[in-house]
């Protein structure tokens, strides 16, 4: 026969339960709290990484502006020296270090450029295109070493270029010259392989049209357009909600205005048909997206472990992997299209992130330069800080 306690025996088992329960809910929250607590200077850089991700999946990505701040003063007044005209964004070990606004959006009307100015981000376009044919990969969609042929068997030398070299751009193909005339992206690829190749494949030689050929292969693989797939594969995974191409750029209320200098003076250079730059570079965004998307890439949000081994793996001498020059201190991508240019920088361990965007094309000679001395800056800032802790 079952036996079931008396009610004095409930009474005790309850309350015991209720003791032990109360006693591992307080060692539960105590662990968290000292676990919370570590700095991650302490941490292993495993640690710092996982702790990272697991923040991020509890917030998601949002797409709520970041904070304005200045807490690296010789940042700002580095960039104020160099006459800077548009919009930085510097984040270091989970922190925003620097998020400001310098200079004119439109230089005729005087209004100034803001933290949420939209750029033009030109060839750091391709970094997402290729993000995006590692998507297809990790979803069996196809190979980086298949050929091209397999998916266009028109294309000139396609059984020995393949998709890897598109993304290395060691293809050889001659490529497509731009024009000012509308162009869709089949009528693109079309003239693409009409041109031929100039070199067998292996060589470097720096060419859109690679991507041009990537980004269609994107739309033909998934039965989308690109920004449809881009929209809910890329941007909204990774809280990219003020991205957009040109076909609404000079809808947006604070959108910037393109400069070149000549002569002293500043004007305005001639912008030719984007259509041409399909998946290329015409793409804009503020420097919040581009933070976002290198983050959620370096945070697993995007491609597996492995696609991004790969894509941070350089394909030549050159240090170009996919969508971006791999170095051993930082990855980096760079753009520019007539009036604007940008560049995005982050280091192998994912605690650094650089991203400056400017609509006066040529006031500054080299934006790699620009990105170095700012990392510079905040490694100088690190060992002032370790020198004299009692600053902090």
């Amino acid at each position: 026969m079952m036996h079931f306690p008396r009610r004095s025996e409930w009474y005790y088992l309850t309350l015991s339960l209720v003791i032990l329960g109360g006693i591992g809910l307080a060692f539960f929250m105590i662990t968290n709290r000292f676990n919370a607590d570590r700095t991650d200077t302490k941490a292993s850089p495993t640690t710092v990484i996982t702790r990272a991700k697991s923040r991020q999946h509890r917030t998601k990505h949002t797409g709520k502006p970041l904070p304005t701040v200045v807490k690296n003063t010789n940042i700002d007044q580095y960039l104020t020296k160099l006459h800077f005209s548009g919009t930085a964004l510097v984040v270091r070990n989970h922190q925003v270090i620097l998020r400001k606004a310098y200079g004119e959006r439109d230089r005729t009307a005087k209004t100034p450029n803001e933290t949420t100015t939209p750029y033009y981000i030109g060839s750091a376009q391709k970094a997402i295109i290729a993000t995006a044919i590692l998507q297809l990969q990790d979803h069996h969609k196809l190979k980086v070493t298949d050929p091209i042929a397999t998916y266009f068997p028109d294309f000139p030398n396609g059984h020995k270029i393949t998709l890897k070299n598109l993304l290395n751009h060691t293809s050889g193909i001659v490529g497509h010259h731009e024009t000012s005339t509308a162009m869709t992206p089949a009528a693109l690829v079309k003239d693409i392989e009409k041109q031929g190749i100039r070199a067998q494949p292996g060589q470097w030689h720096y060419l859109d049209s690679n991507y041009t050929v990537l980004a269609y292969l994107v739309e033909k693989l998934s039965g989308q357009s690109l920004m449809t797939y881009l929209q809910k594969n890329i941007f909204q995974p990774a809280g990219m909600t003020e991205t957009g191409t040109y076909q609404t750029f000079d809808q947006i209320p604070n959108h910037s205005v393109g400069y070149q200098v000549k002569n002293g003076h500043y004007v305005h250079p001639q912008l030719g048909d984007l259509s041409q730059l399909f998946g290329v570079g015409n793409l804009y965004m503020p420097v919040d997206d581009m933070y976002r998307f290198d983050h959620a890439l370096m945070t697993g949000h995007l491609i597996s472990k492995e696609a991004r081994k790969a894509m941070f793996t350089p394909g030549s001498s050159s240090t170009y992997g996919m969508g971006f020059y791999c170095n051993p201190g930082s990855y980096s991508s760079h753009g520019i299209v007539s009036g604007w240019n940008v560049a995005n920088s982050f280091s192998p361990s994912g605690l650094t992130y650089v991203v400056i965007m400017t609509n006066i094309q040529n006031n500054i000679t080299s934006f790699g330069h620009v990105t170095g001395n700012i990392y510079g800056l905040l490694n100088q800032a690190d060992a002032d800080t370790a020198n004299n802790p009692a600053k902090n």
